[in-house]
């Protein structure tokens, strides 16, 4: 019997979050760099449901999101597809908290960034980024380079967050999530 397959996805993040610093907004992010949370009023309100499909290391799990945001805050919850809570973390544009997790190094900031820096407009990821980091936009993609290097690269289908649909690809850690938004309350039909 399997037990949360899907927690093997987030060890890549689980290595990374033991760099984190004392800062709960801010988060080093896989490939070096870090970045610090912006406030939420950067977007539009939504709350959408997403179908997160994750490879890594030779293995393909499958997890469900369901996100919040608003002008308060953030709230994520990572769910097995039977709907067993694996990670619950908000963020109040103060600090980022996990109500759940299942692995004390995993840093609620690091998911709460990765969030920020694929739906959040462009210039509000921008003022997050660390010295050397930039962010590259073009054609329905978007990429955060250090040194030249993608640190995250992301397509896009749809025209606003949280999209139809997301490829994102962390190349330091080998993870790759493709993202097919299931129910979005605000913005899709």
């Amino acid at each position: 019997m399997r037990t949360k397959p899907a927690l093997f996805v987030l060890v890549p993040l689980f290595a990374i979050a033991a760099c984190a610093g004392p800062d709960t907004r801010c988060a080093s992010l896989p490939g070096g760099g870090r970045y610090c949370l912006q406030p939420t009023t950067a977007i539009a309100p939504f709350e959408a449901q997403q179908k997160v499909e994750a490879a890594f290391g030779g293995r393909r799990e499958t997890m469900i999101a369901e996100i919040e945001a608003d002008a308060n805050g953030m709230r994520v919850v990572v769910l097995t597809p039977f709907g067993q809570k694996l990670v619950q973390i908000g963020y109040d544009n103060r600090d980022a908290q996990a109500i759940t997790r299942p692995d004390p190094r995993l840093d609620p900031a690091l998911i709460m960034a990765l969030l920020q820096l694929v739906l959040w407009p462009a210039e509000a990821v921008r003022t997050g980024l660390g010295d050397r980091l930039a962010l590259e936009e073009f054609d329905g993609q978007r990429r955060i380079l250090m040194d030249g290097n993608a640190v995250l690269a992301v397509r896009y289908v749809g025209t606003a967050a949280p999209y139809r649909r997301l490829h994102l690809v962390l190349p330091s850690a080998g993870l790759e999530l493709d993202v097919e938004t299931l129910l979005d309350t605000e913005t899709q039909q």
